[in-house]
């Protein structure tokens, strides 16, 4: 489909606007009634029964009207099946978080009162959302609040199957989810629960993290605590009760969310004019970034929840970091300090370009990896203000802190180590005192050693992925790039959902072995990376030797993972051949 192409004689597309679940989206114009619409259609082609459970779901999905949920126009399915839906100019709740940081109680009581609202209307259709997020809540300056993107597509229509996924997004679902059961209304609840709980604490209630991760505290019900809720927190610990029969109704949350807002009533929603929208080109696109169409399509596991605009313009020098590229971590550790659990070993090269590590003895089989990365605060969604440190969801083997640095950037502080003989976290909280001081005391010391000539340090990751291979391969708007730092990192997303891509370019010993299974990457060597079990991403790493420079005792390698919430060896195909896009344009 291109730019102009007329979707069943009547919706004019204008532009391809990214993809997730499986299924491409565009911004469309209606030549009968003269307004903007959303389209989505499959990726794949849908058979007859695709097409009939694809009708049937839409009806159900359609018969919801509500002034806080968005509306489902039409379908068309002659060559395609096509949903047409509301299209509404406004900001996810997750944006608005990442931009502003927690919001009031007062003001998140407002957005919850109407969608617990739209939910209930949901729910007296027999329909359950099961992806309750603020990436699904679209809100306008003066509170209009919307829920988007309902489970009724065509790609997806179970909560767990015999292939082991899990719908929903794992920070956002609740326990029973987690653990295999079926999506229900009160699971619906909980993930409004936590909806609410990172709007007006600033994170999750289970934090954030790699999916398996998250997931696994979810099934523990292991929630942080709450610290700024007020009003809220009684009714939030209701709707985050780890038995689904205990947590209230839908109905029952909105009539104790509006006894907080008292008189408040929600504005009404904008009125869309009905005059031809011109067709714009990308680049015109990119100042519309922060614009988001309402997609009511399936559910979907989302590793990365802050959208960003494009992670290709750097982001504008910070007192406290400066270049980023020029920035030592190594700067914010003091080995005298960590001396006092053991002998320490300062590794400089290990990992990304952002990150320093210190090997502390603590016994002679036990070393703790105390692990110092800058982060920019869009590659987490990092909440907080200068200097707060923001303590991690515990896990097993595994202590971390976040220091907020500034409004652009933070510094994660990490000890790992399985079954350790202490404290990991009195070794973190050690780490942690160092970084303040360093910050504290003024800009972060520059590198004392350049990087060397060949080096991917002097690559943009960013840049190796353009919008065509990023649309065209993996159905993801390019301008969803996050720079994590340095633009060593970069993650890509849809801004409706779907698989995730994370490229970065990581340090290795010369002699080290990569995991993986041997594959041939555009003409290069790569390793195939895919874990057994419950897995939900496929990793293609390829090693960079530039055949005119000395060997050195580092390699620098790239490694690709797509990510999503499907079985990790359906992602590998899309892996491999964005891999090959992204070797071509290294240096050889």
């Amino acid at each position: 489909m291109r730019t102009g192409d007329v979707v069943g004689g009547r919706y004019e597309l204008e532009d391809a606007r990214g993809s997730g679940s499986g299924g491409v989206v565009w911004g469309a114009f209606d030549r009968k009634l003269k307004r903007r619409v959303a389209l989505k259609r499959p990726h794949t082609a849908a058979d007859h029964t695709d097409r009939t459970q694809f009708r049937r779901e839409a009806e159900t999905a359609a018969q919801v009207q509500h002034p806080n949920a968005v509306s489902i126009f039409d379908t068309v399915d002659a060559d395609d099946c096509w949903l047409v839906m509301e299209y509404m100019p406004a900001e996810s709740l997750d944006k608005a978080l990442a931009a502003k940081g927690p919001l009031p109680p007062e003001r998140v009581a407002r957005i919850g009162v109407q969608i617990a609202g739209a939910l209930a209307a949901v729910h007296a259709k027999n329909i359950v959302h099961r992806d309750v997020k603020p990436g699904n809540v679209l809100v306008t300056d003066d509170d209009l609040a919307k829920l988007t993107d309902f489970g009724i597509s065509i790609w997806r229509d179970v909560t767990r199957t015999d292939d082991g996924r899990v719908t929903g997004t794992p920070a956002y679902t609740s326990p029973e989810v987690a653990g295999g059961h079926p999506a229900s209304r009160a699971s619906d609840v909980f993930s409004l629960g936590a909806t609410l709980f990172a709007a007006v604490e600033g994170t999750p209630p289970f934090g954030n993290g790699e999916p398996h991760e998250v997931l696994e505290r979810v099934r523990r019900g292991q929630t942080l605590p709450m610290r700024q809720a007020g009003p809220l927190a009684p009714l939030l610990a209701e709707m985050l009760r780890p038995h689904p029969h205990r947590r209230p109704t839908t109905d029952e949350v909105r009539l104790r969310l509006k006894d907080i807002v008292g008189d408040w009533e929600p504005p009404p929603a904008p009125v869309q004019r009905p005059t031809r929208a011109r067709a714009r080109r990308r680049p015109l696109l990119r100042a519309a970034a922060g614009f988001t169409f309402v997609m009511a399509i399936s559910a979907v596991v989302f590793t990365w929840q802050y959208q960003a605009p494009a992670a290709q313009q750097h982001s504008p020098v910070s007192d406290l970091v400066g270049d980023e590229r020029t920035a030592d971590p190594c700067a914010l550790i003091d080995e005298e300090e960590l001396r006092r659990f053991g002998p320490t070993r300062l590794f400089t090269t290990y990992g990304n370009f952002n990150r320093c590590d210190v090997v502390v003895d603590v016994s002679a089989k036990a070393p703790v990896d105390v692990e110092i990365q800058l982060i920019t605060r869009a590659s987490r969604a990092v909440q907080g203000r200068p200097f707060e440190v923001i303590e991690g969801a515990w896990q097993s083997g595994e202590c971390d802190r976040t220091v907020v640095v500034d409004d652009e950037y933070a510094v994660r502080v990490a000890a790992k180590l399985q079954n350790p003989p202490l404290d990991l976290c009195a070794v973190a909280e050690v780490a942690t005192g160092t970084v303040l001081k360093v910050l504290r005391s003024g800009p972060i010391p520059r590198r004392a050693t350049p990087f060397p000539a060949g080096s991917l340090a002097h690559v943009d990751a960013c840049s190796v992925l353009d919008d065509e291979a990023l649309t065209t391969l993996a159905g993801v708007d390019g301008d969803s790039a996050v720079n994590v730092f340095g633009n060593w990192a970069c993650k890509w997303f849809s801004t409706v959902g779907g698989p995730g891509i994370n490229l970065r370019f990581d340090q290795h010993p010369a002699q080290e072995v990569l995991m993986g299974e041997l594959v041939e990457v555009g003409g290069r060597a790569g390793y195939l990376q895919l874990n057994t079990g419950s897995s939900t991403n496929c990793t293609v790493s390829v090693p960079h030797r530039p055949a005119n420079l000395p060997q050195r005792a580092q390699i620098d390698v790239m490694v690709l993972t797509v990510t999503g919430d499907r079985p990790g060896h359906e992602y590998c195909a899309r892996a491999m051949r964005l891999t090959a896009v992204a070797a071509a344009k290294l240096p050889s």
